[in-house]
């Protein structure tokens, strides 16, 4: 075996030959395969990991709801969720329209009220706070940079917030299915000082959420105080909380609990089925260097033909003439998926870098934030991806060595020696 190395590394050496070129060339396509694998499965499983990670911050490791609407004991429920072993905050949460100008109204919002230090214990919305303070107590708000841009506020400044509970209020149905306005009630809409400006650096959430004290939210949508649309609960490990979730469905009969996995499963199993039909698309690029590898082969067959005739005439065998070759694809596959692996770390290391250049050059973002949902590219590369990757590259490298192989193995070397 270390003879048919020796002679397949001696085979491959650059030359100023047709052959050289072609090998070169082989040895690049596999390095771009693996390269492009690699950083595609990175930046799928990044992404993947920081959407998990993006939906914990944002949201709680499971919901607790009345299916008949308003929870009017919050305060029971999360006694009993604690008791189980969990932490539990009431919440109170419903689109609303916010009106930042005479004529303007935004109807992509929803309030969501909340205890002030909860926010803080398990959101850690102070941490994420850009300008002024986490105030949410006597008619204070907290909103989105992304937010503050769309509508021109800052912090000091007073935005009006309308209900849809408020709003429907006003409107009576009449028995013959007519519209009347209801003039025995009216109603003022909210008026919130903005206390500070905060980003979760997550587009969709930020777009959409503002903060609101739980009493606030309360006499916004016309509900009494110590109630509540959802109880959030947190337990000790998000990932692990099968027992958890038993335990609290027994011990609160008629109430529906969501876990975080459950509330997002579409969302997760997409981007789960993304990432194995992203393999099973560009594998096909290593599939195609295998060709080009066969193809190398087969000229260097033609290019060697005295030099296997030689070795036969030496005592080689068809076995050994055909491990020359195998040993080539072999090596040809392993360069290229070393060379491509480096490749691959390195465009993932400076790959925000690379996207900020070819966008200024595009005159364009490649990556909205409205569609992608984050600041940035993600990327993590996983060990076992890695692994995978470089093992299929050389499998395949090798076996399209097969043909070639055995074409040069079934060489006649008195007909190859007949011009010496």
């Amino acid at each position: 075996m270390r003879g048919a190395l020796f002679l397949a590394w001696k085979f491959l050496k650059p030359r100023r030959s047709v052959v050289s070129v072609i090998t070169l060339t082989s040895i690049l396509g596999v390095t771009l395969g693996v390269a492009v694998l690699m950083i595609v499965l990175a930046v799928m499983t990044g992404f993947t990991d920081l959407m998990k990670q993006k939906l914990i911050e944002t949201q709680a490791h499971f919901q607790v709801h009345n299916p008949y609407g308003i929870i009017y004991n919050s305060d029971y429920l999360v006694k009993k969720i604690t008791s189980a072993g969990a932490q539990a905050s009431a919440v109170v949460q419903s689109p609303v329209l916010v009106q930042h100008s005479s004529r303007q109204l935004d109807t992509r919002v929803v309030m969501f009220g909340a205890d002030q230090e909860a926010l803080k214990k398990y959101l850690s919305l102070d941490k994420k706070i850009l300008k002024g303070d986490l105030a949410l107590e006597g008619k204070k708000i907290v909103i989105s940079s992304t937010q503050a841009a769309r509508w021109r506020v800052s912090v000091g400044d007073r935005i009006i917030i309308h209900s849809a509970q408020k709003l429907t209020s006003m409107v009576n149905f009449g028995a013959n299915g007519n519209v009347e306005f209801n003039k025995s009630r009216g109603y003022l809409p909210g008026e919130f000082t903005v206390s500070g400006i905060y980003s979760m650096g997550k587009h969709d959430f930020d777009r959409t959420i503002v903060f609101a004290g739980i009493d606030d939210a309360c006499d916004q949508f016309d509900i009494a105080w110590g109630s509540a649309t959802s109880i959030y609960g947190w337990g000790k490990d998000p990932f692990e909380q099968k027992e958890l979730i038993a335990k609290l469905r027994s011990v609160l009969p008629g109430y529906r609990i969501i876990t975080w996995q459950e509330a997002n499963r579409q969302l997760l199993g997409v981007l789960a089925v993304e990432k194995n039909m992203m393999f099973f698309l560009l594998i096909f690029i290593v599939l195609v260097a295998a060709f080009s590898i066969a193809n190398t082969l087969i000229t260097s067959a033609y290019q060697k033909t005295r030099e296997i005739g030689l070795i036969k005439s030496l005592g080689g065998t068809d076995g050994f003439i055909a491990a020359v070759f195998v040993a080539q694809g072999f090596l040809i596959g392993a360069i290229g998926s070393v060379c491509g692996t480096v490749m691959g770390y390195v465009v993932l290391y400076f790959r925000n870098d690379i996207i900020a250049f070819v966008s200024k050059c595009a005159g364009r973002d490649l990556f909205p934030k409205e569609f992608y949902f984050f600041n940035e590219l993600p990327a993590h590369i996983i060990f076992s991806d890695v692994a995978i990757i470089v093992c299929a590259s050389v499998v395949l490298c090798t076996v399209g060595a097969l043909v070639p192989a055995m074409r040069a193995s079934r060489l006649d070397p008195a007909q190859a020696l007949r011009y010496e």
